[in-house]
């Protein structure tokens, strides 16, 4: 198999769209379903997430720019209506986490469910969405009052939801997507100050904190930015918070540093980007069994050996923007390793999509192909990076 094919590539990330397609919309409460079994049923009508929304809204909007049918504008819509409808608090701002239904639960407000907002009412206005327009500068304009931490320039991660209590933890992760929603809304508007911010999030992150950490990136923090080093050590493999390093991140870090270089381009942008990926290939590339593990420690131990799709997902995206920027062939070696697995493996040969977790050995870990906050964005959203990036060096 050629993975460096663009037909191949294409193929694969329109093949996952539409084995979506059919079961996403739900006609009854509005929205899409957001928990799909392996061959695409539906085992939970009533959850709604905003991740899952804002992710399949972005799943469309990368149909559209790879060349997928006009049809995708429809559910790019469908799929706003219910960003600003249901997910919308009109009352305290922001948007609701979770919704039952039609109907909003009322919890925290997440900074991570913000930024993938912003990135999804970004990219639906660069497909083509003009409504979409005028919720680029809504969202930013609130998140600047409400979550950004200007004595620290990074955002904070969690609040109540009338936004009047700040929960101390503050994380990377949130901070990264938003970076990619800085850079998405920059591409949308050419509006300078989303890349500033995004160069602002980006160097705080890979370059400031992770000298406290050699060079790589730390999730956990406390209120003052603080590395906390023992956050969830008794819970390693917390959902969404797991202790340890995760390579995923470093290499999708290494993703949007090479982004970031296109538009506002530093001496210390490329270099970051390939110690990052570097390291995480050298740390946690399984070369007995294949694949990635997912977390290690700070002596470099593995903590958690499963494989997950995600990081998998943003290796290849990473390993292609590096190849392409760098010219070293070494770079595609990996990105060939690493779909070669993906591709054997990850990818549900029967129904379609990349199942979610694999053991050491090969097998999937669950039927649950996409539980609320998966729709396979990761995988589409690393198939269009390879297309755009191998476009944007064609032109060079």
């Amino acid at each position: 198999m050629d993975y460096r094919d663009p037909k191949f590539v294409k193929d694969h990330a329109i093949n996952i769209i539409e084995f979506y397609k059919p079961f996403v919309k739900d006609n009854e409460n509005g929205g899409y379903y957001c928990a799909y079994l392996d061959s695409g049923e539906v085992y939970d009508k009533k959850v709604k997430d905003l991740v899952s929304t804002t992710r399949f809204i972005l799943n469309f909007c990368f149909g559209i720019f790879i060349g997928g049918p006009e049809e995708y504008k429809y559910y790019i819509r469908y799929g706003l209506e219910f960003l600003e409808i249901i997910h919308r608090d009109e009352i305290n701002g922001g948007y609701h986490q979770l919704a039952e239904g039609n109907k909003p639960v009322i919890g925290n407000k997440m900074t991570y469910g913000l930024a993938f907002c912003l990135s999804a009412v970004s990219n639906s206005y660069r497909a083509g969405i003009s409504e979409a327009y005028s919720l680029i500068s809504r969202i930013y304009n609130f998140m600047e009052e409400k979550i950004w931490d200007s004595k620290n320039s990074l955002y904070v991660d969690e609040c109540s939801n009338d936004f009047n209590q700040i929960v101390p933890y503050r994380g990377q992760n949130s901070n990264m997507h938003m970076t990619e929603a800085m850079l998405a809304a920059y591409e949308a508007t050419g509006e300078n100050r989303y890349l500033e911010r995004a160069y602002e999030l980006a160097y705080k992150i890979t370059v400031k904190l992770a000298r406290k950490s050699n060079g790589m990136i730390w999730e956990h923090y406390n209120s003052n930015w603080e590395i906390d080093w023992d956050y969830n050590k008794g819970d390693p493999k917390n959902l969404y918070k797991p202790y340890g390093f995760l390579p995923g991140h470093f290499t999708e870090w290494s993703k949007l540093l090479l982004i970031l270089e296109r538009y506002k381009p530093a001496d210390w942008q490329l270099k970051t980007a390939e110690n990052l990926f570097d390291k995480a290939i050298k740390l946690a590339w399984d070369d007995e069994n294949g694949g990635m593990n997912y977390t290690f420690d700070l002596e470099g131990n593995i903590i958690d050996n499963e494989r997950y799709y995600w990081t998998h997902a943003e290796t290849i995206a990473a390993a292609a923007s590096l190849a392409l920027r760098t010219e070293n062939d070494d770079y595609w070696k990996i990105y060939d390793k690493c779909w070669d697995y993906s591709d054997k493996y990850f990818s549900d040969k029967k129904y379609s999509g990349w199942y979610r977790i694999l053991s050491i050995d090969k097998r999937p870990l669950s039927n649950k192909k996409s539980p609320p906050g998966k729709s396979d964005y990761h995988t589409i959203g690393a198939c269009y990076e390879v297309l755009r990036t191998m476009e944007y060096y064609k032109k060079k």
